[in-house]
């Protein structure tokens, strides 16, 4: 037996099992399982991978898209452009990254982009929103990303934002936990009033399914779509890679 699994903090929301297991049994693999893994601390990784050599395959969830990196053999060269990582895949005895979330969220954007989607706010600094600002770049869509704090990557903070900012990025990206079960209540703080029926809001959150965010923005208008397809799409490509490493 194989395992095949999710490793983040916290993981119990996740989908994931019963979208691989739909695809092993498809694939009629029952030589496969589909594992979480709630680590405490991405050093874990080693213990876990080292206890138990069974393990072939992961995805990377939040906080550790960025922070699996140092504990990785490889990068594929678009994760080590996007820095971030969340499909890791073990091909003799070497751990390789790559970066399944890009191709997942320019897929499921792309339907609803607008040529007046052309500048964009990324909401958080995590490797969620480095796979998304990638995708952006690619897709020719200009972006802010929004921290807590500034930093290189993070060049406006959510004190700067006013309603007159948010009006003009008309593409807008929650790429953070905020809304996410267990406190589907909480919202991102920003500035509503600048949200019209010409915005395209995005929240990568998908449990709950409809987010507060999601919620605030349509009562303004505007087209507003969850993470839930992202999850699938990426899933797909990371099942595409590990078939393509042997598994």
């Amino acid at each position: 037996m194989k395992t095949l699994g999710l490793i983040g903090h916290p993981v119990s929301h996740s989908k994931s099992p019963q979208i691989f297991a739909e695809k092993f049994k498809l694939s009629n693999r029952s030589d496969l399982e589909y594992k979480l893994f709630d680590l405490d601390k991405i050093s874990d990784f080693i213990t876990l991978t080292q206890n138990d050599p069974s393990i072939v395959a992961l995805n990377v969830t939040v906080p550790y898209k960025k922070a699996i990196i140092p504990f990785l053999d490889e990068l594929s060269e678009e994760a080590r452009e996007i820095g971030a990582v969340n499909t890791i895949v073990k091909v003799e005895g070497r751990w390789i990254g790559h970066n399944t979330d890009a191709w997942g969220f320019s897929r499921s954007i792309q339907p609803f982009l607008k040529g007046r989607h052309e500048r964009a706010l990324i909401f958080g600094s995590g490797g969620a929103s480095h796979a998304v600002a990638y995708s952006l770049k690619k897709l020719g869509v200009n972006y802010h990303m929004i921290g807590r704090e500034k930093s290189e990557i993070t060049t406006v903070t959510y004190r700067d934002l006013t309603p007159e900012a948010i009006k003009h990025h008309l593409l807008l990206v929650n790429c953070t936990p905020v809304g996410m079960t267990p406190n589907p209540q909480s919202f991102l703080e920003i500035p509503y009033d600048g949200i019209s029926e010409h915005h395209l809001v995005v929240d990568l959150v998908y449990d709950p399914e409809t987010t507060q965010l999601m919620t605030l923005a349509h009562k303004k208008g505007a087209v507003v779509m969850n993470g839930k397809d992202m999850l699938r799409l990426q899933a797909e490509k990371s099942w595409e890679i590990w078939l393509k490493n042997g598994i």
